[in-house]
């Protein structure tokens, strides 16, 4: 048996059955998958959101109130990315599931606490977006003026990122406390060279971790639901308005405002059904898992067997959340020609650069006008 003077005064792990190693090894082929999958992600959404800042800074009509909010989203969706990599990173590199490689540096709050924190204030900017979005096509009338709109989405996004800090510190009850064990591997290769000293995050409690997995699914199931009823809404209220443009003159609008009017509608519907549809699809799995956790934990079923359970579904999972982080910027350029003319404007060195940026003004002018009438 490979034991060490590392595990003086650690309880020991019996793992001396080959069947019961095999539950806590990774696999190197799919360990280098995931990392590829991984940095592939990584290498498309960093550039991506990096790219979406840029244009937000480099182009004037592009600092709206939305704007805001995407430009928050996609800082969060930078974190989350960045810290998760290096994650990732340590535990696919290592041959044993264990917290420990990555938690040695910050702990275990220092290990999930970036991924929470941020998962929080997406869900908030999200939202945020579709409030936006609601208040300017339901309620027009409202709707206060450009700078005050802007002056209050900045206070807004400094308060969704304090809650998100507050959220994600009471998730951290669920991995707070850092519990080191012994293995005691079969007496055969290829377990000679397995570290001796494993290290899992667990919580800090029985109530820890239910407080941990009902705080990041309902928060989520919440969010979903309210940005479904606001899309709904502003889907029919689009439909509805550009319905009345059209049969107000039929000979002379449906040429030019009425077909304006459907054109916005259909943009708005589309950028405002792909950005929700895809943010919660992704995050969907993850949360479904959760809940599971939490049914086989009340079940009485050891957080270590659960685990052990889902390890494989858990990293697919993870996978779903990663390509959210990346895909936004992408689906801004596909679902909306405003966008596109934008990012062209910032990144293009036509010689027409300045008749561009005037269409691109008239199309904004247009578009804001249409949507809010």
């Amino acid at each position: 048996m490979n034991v060490s003077s590392a595990c003086d005064d650690l309880p020991f792990l019996n793992l001396s059955s080959v069947e019961d190693a095999a539950t806590y090894l990774l696999s190197g082929a799919n360990s280098r998958v995931m990392l590829a999958v991984l940095f592939i992600i990584l290498a498309v959404g960093i550039p991506g959101n990096l790219a979406f800042l840029f244009v937000v800074a480099r182009v004037p009509y592009m600092r709206t109130t939305t704007n805001v909010y995407l430009a928050s989203l996609a800082v969060a969706d930078l974190t989350f990315l960045l810290t998760s990599i290096v994650q990732y990173t340590f535990y696919f590199t290592h041959p044993v599931r264990s917290h420990l490689p990555t938690a040695s540096f910050g702990g275990c709050v220092g290990a999930f606490m970036p991924q929470y924190v941020t998962y929080f204030a997406s869900i908030s900017m999200v939202s945020l977006v579709s409030q936006e979005r609601y208040n300017a096509v339901c309620k027009p009338l409202v709707t206060l003026g450009q700078g005050a709109r802007l002056k209050r989405s900045f206070k807004l996004v400094g308060g969704s990122w304090f809650m998100a800090i507050g959220l994600a510190s009471l998730v951290m009850f669920r991995y707070a406390n850092l519990v080191k064990c012994c293995a005691i591997w079969p007496d055969e290769e290829p377990y000679h060279s397995l570290p001796v000293q494993l290290g899992y995050c667990v919580a800090i409690s029985h109530w820890g971790l239910i407080v941990g997995h009902v705080l990041e699914s309902a928060v989520f199931i919440v969010a979903m639901v309210t940005n479904a009823v606001m899309y709904t809404l502003i889907i029919i209220s689009l439909n509805t308005r550009a319905k009345h443009k059209l049969h107000q003159d039929p000979v002379r609008r449906q040429s030019v405002q009425a077909q304006q009017a459907l054109q916005v509608r259909n943009q708005v519907a589309r950028m405002l059904v792909a950005n929700g549809v895809v943010f919660f699809l992704c995050q969907t799995p993850f949360i479904a898992l959760s809940l599971g956790f939490l049914v086989e934990n009340l079940s009485g079923i050891r957080p270590d067997v659960t685990y052990r359970k889902f390890v494989f579904a858990l990293t697919v999972c993870h996978v779903f959340v990663f390509m959210n982080s990346a895909v936004n910027p992408i689906i801004y350029n596909v679902t909306s020609c405003h966008y596109r003319q934008a990012f062209v404007e910032a990144f293009g060195r036509s010689k027409n650069r300045n008749d561009h940026k005037s269409d691109s003004k008239d199309e904004q002018n247009n578009y804001v006008a249409l949507a809010v009438q």
